[in-house]
């Protein structure tokens, strides 16, 4: 009875919390700079992220922690990210660093999924375009350069 009449409120909006999807690579950490560096060092190597090791390497990228830790304190927040299918370790090595930087119950909404566009939500943040039914905020974009300018759109648009 009590979830009937929550579900019936007309406050829905406070209940059903927009369903942001946040990649990884290029957006939570340094993907780029450390798959450079790492052809640098191994040029034969084609690609980096094959390595073992690779994923646990990489740093967080300026303000992404504290700005996944505050939309998730707002919204439904997940983490989707594409594995390497180049490195099957990638799977225990990306949920080991969001472990490390995030916590155990952002692992716990960890998706690693090779095709994004399978998953419906209101945001995908993500350094690259994907076909996805919700709005794509283009991270590193002209109108998406970083973290401060993604969580004053998302908390501006939503009235937060």
């Amino acid at each position: 009875l009590v979830l009937k009449d929550l579900y019936n409120n007309k406050n829905k909006k406070e209940i059903m919390k927009k369903r942001i999807y946040i990649d990884m690579d290029g957006v939570l950490c340094k993907f780029h700079e450390a798959a450079a560096k790492a052809l640098l060092e191994v040029p034969a190597q084609k690609y980096p992220q094959a390595q073992w090791g690779f994923f646990l390497k990489l740093d967080p990228l300026e303000g992404a922690i504290e700005s996944f830790k505050h939309l998730s304190d707002r919204y439904d927040v997940w983490i989707l990210t594409r594995p390497s299918t180049r490195n099957v370790n990638c799977y225990t090595e990306k949920a080991q660093w969001v472990w490390n930087f995030l916590g155990h119950d952002a692992v716990e909404r960890l998706i690693l999924a090779c095709d994004k566009s399978l998953l419906k939500g209101d945001y995908l943040i993500d350094d690259n375009i994907w076909d996805f039914e919700g709005e794509h905020i283009h991270f590193g974009s002209n109108s998406f350069p970083n973290w401060t300018e993604v969580v004053k759109y998302i908390d501006n648009k939503e009235g937060k």
